[in-house]
Parts: C-alpha cells; structure tokens; sequence
C-alpha cells in the first residue's frame, strides 16, 4: 500500500462533519456517534475549518468556555493541511508528524473524499510488511 487512495479505500471514504454554525456543546455526542475523533467543518458545501475532540477539551478544560451558545467555528482550526489521493503515505506520514498533525483530510478538488490519521498509516504499513514478511518466508523456505 503506497498511496493514500489505497489507504483510503481500505479504510472507508466516509468522513464526519458539520456546519460551521453547528454549536460545540452537540459535538461532543457527535464524536461518540460516529467513533471519529474530527469533524470537517463546512459553509454549505465547502470546506472551510476542523473541530477535534481536542479542540473540545481545550474549550472544556483550559478556557473554561460555556458551551450553552458556542458555535464550532469559534474554535476550529482553519489552517487546514490536506492531502490528495495520489499522494505517497510516507510523505503523507512525514508532513504529519513534522507538522504534529492528528488528522488529515483527503481532498478531491473542493469535496472532502476521506480522512485519514497516523496511526492509520501506521496500522496500514504494518499490515502490508506482515504479509511482504510471509510471503518472503514462504519462498525462503518452500512453503508454497
């Protein structure tokens, strides 16, 4: 598995989001819903921002914002690093660690095709080094 497109296919295409009006104190049942740690924060129909479960706790715990009234897009990060489907997961990997990224979107043009993690490169790799390992046993020592 070397592009994204692979991991991605695997993996699923859904991705989770919401409107940017959306209000923070209905995301955290949001994440539970899904299972997803990001939501994609969209103006109608682009892409404009993120909101993670960390961006929650920040609200939560260190700014000690009440949630009553509290739309998304007050604490969504909007400098958004994407990815394409055609690019390699290593470089993918690279950037994201570099940059301390937990979530990347996968764009197609303006729409949102995927969302992927490091830990999902991670697992992924894994997955495919095990079996490349097998099959390399199983030539070694003529077990075919």
């Amino acid at each position: 598995m070397k592009t994204v497109a692979e991991l991605i296919r695997a993996k699923g295409h859904e991705v989770q989001g919401v409107q940017r009006d959306t209000l923070v104190a209905l995301t955290g049942q949001m994440f539970l819903d899904a299972e997803v740690s990001s939501l994609l924060v969209y103006d109608r129909n682009s892409v404009v921002g993120i909101f993670t479960k960390n961006d929650l706790i920040r609200c939560c715990c260190r700014e000690r914002v009440d949630l009553s009234g509290e739309r998304v897009d007050k604490f969504m990060t909007t400098s958004l690093v994407t990815t394409a489907p055609t690019a390699l997961l290593d470089e993918v990997f690279d950037t994201m660690v570099k940059k301390g990224l937990h979530h990347m979107p996968v764009m197609e043009g303006d729409k949102a095709v995927g969302m992927i993690t490091p830990l999902d490169i991670v697992v992924r790799q894994k997955q495919h080094i095990t079996f490349e390992n097998e099959q390399l046993m199983h030539y070694l020592y003529g077990t075919y």
